[in-house]
């Protein structure tokens, strides 16, 4: 009985697989995150006005965008941080 406790441990480490490799969940981003920004979806310009618009749509959407690969970025970051 004594050597119960001595061989039970050396059984359960020949059950795994030296080489397996440790699996690490995605951090969870949220969903919204991941939406594409809209920048501008008109028709071509025609005037100078209109090519206004679309310069001004074009930088919302990419200021959009860079604040979404931010969020994006900090949550990775927090993430490494933790772990």
């Amino acid at each position: 009985m004594r050597l119960y406790p001595l061989c039970l441990p050396l059984l359960l480490g020949a059950c795994s697989d030296r080489a397996s490799e440790l699996v690490i969940p995605p951090p969870r981003v949220p969903p919204d995150l991941l939406q594409p920004c809209a920048g501008y979806t008109g028709p071509l310009p025609q005037s100078e006005g209109q090519i206004s618009d679309a310069l001004i749509a074009e930088a919302r959407g990419r200021a959009c965008a860079n604040g979404r690969l931010t969020a994006v970025a900090e949550i990775l970051a927090l993430q490494i941080l933790k772990d």
